[in-house]
């Protein structure tokens, strides 16, 4: 049995930004049909998005997320119009570039349960960029079992990873008597590969850093190019990253990076990654 898993940041709407919230939303209909048919051609099991933005006057659904202007839910349309159903669950966190909502989701060929969002950082003041929202939920996976999915974009080692990395670590383990088999952590945590945040997670190697494993002599390969926001002042880095529990029974046996150009084209500042895990 053979789970593949996306990962990547969307950069809420900041790839073709424009005067009119509108005719922003009309310019990433390029960016919405790319992912969407990578997601359809590679028949993606599990996605998970982060910096999703939806526009800030639109009305608050229940469920979250399904305005029209929402990013992730414009794609999950689009799968679905094309025959192809995904669950999606979704919450956000502060509005971004002032005038969106920016959260992250998740979405799945498969059922999802105890779907759950919650802040890890002490703020939670939605005018507050910093703030940081983070969806999980449980995968309910053929032939496997209940995969914990944990979609994160934390703040930097300055300014609160190190709190909200401890209070996602407290989340996840009062998730984990659900029957969980497998735990994976997934996302933008802004943490640079060999740095102090970095070695934060993996250094008590309750986590595995899933790149790594398999790329050992890529581990500084950056997951995007240039200067982006938030690390303006440095050379590119790889701070997006699939951590999975340490002994859970699966297996990553392929993750390369993707929207980078040469495996489907740009559509963020940040590049995705893909993975493949083998489950026992």
């Amino acid at each position: 049995m053979e789970l593949s898993l996306l990962t990547l940041n969307l950069h809420t709407y900041e790839q073709h930004p424009r005067h009119c919230p509108f005719d922003t939303m009309h310019q990433h209909e390029r960016e919405v049909n790319i992912i969407a048919e990578a997601i359809a051609h590679l028949r993606i099991d599990v996605i998970c998005f982060q910096e999703v933005g939806e526009y800030k006057h639109d009305p608050i659904t229940t469920p979250y997320g399904e305005a029209p202007s929402n990013m992730a839910f414009r794609v999950c349309k689009k799968l679905r119009q094309w025959g192809l159903y995904y669950h999606i669950h979704q919450d956000w966190s502060h509005i971004g570039f002032h005038r969106w909502r920016e959260g992250t989701a998740i979405m799945s060929r498969y059922p999802m349960h105890h779907n759950y969002s919650a802040y890890v950082s002490l703020d939670r003041r939605k005018n507050n960029y910093m703030s940081r929202n983070i969806t999980v939920s449980c995968i309910d996976v053929p032939w496997f079992g209940l995969l914990h999915i944990t979609n994160v974009h934390l703040s930097w080692a300055h300014h609160g990873f190190f709190e909200e990395y401890d209070n996602l670590r407290k989340l996840i383990r009062s998730r984990l008597h659900f029957g969980v088999r497998g735990d994976l952590m997934v996302g933008d945590f802004n943490a640079p590969a060999g740095e102090q945040a970095y070695n934060h997670i993996v250094g008590n190697a309750e986590y595995v850093d899933q790149f790594h494993e398999l790329h050992p002599h890529r581990f500084y390969q950056p997951s995007y190019n240039g200067q982006i926001d938030g690390w303006k002042n440095s050379s590119p880095k790889r701070i997006d990253h699939i951590f999975k529990r340490n002994g859970h029974p699966l297996q990553v046996k392929y993750m390369e990076v993707i929207f980078n150009d040469d495996f489907y084209p740009v559509v963020s500042d940040h590049f995705g990654y893909l993975a493949k895990f083998k489950l026992y």
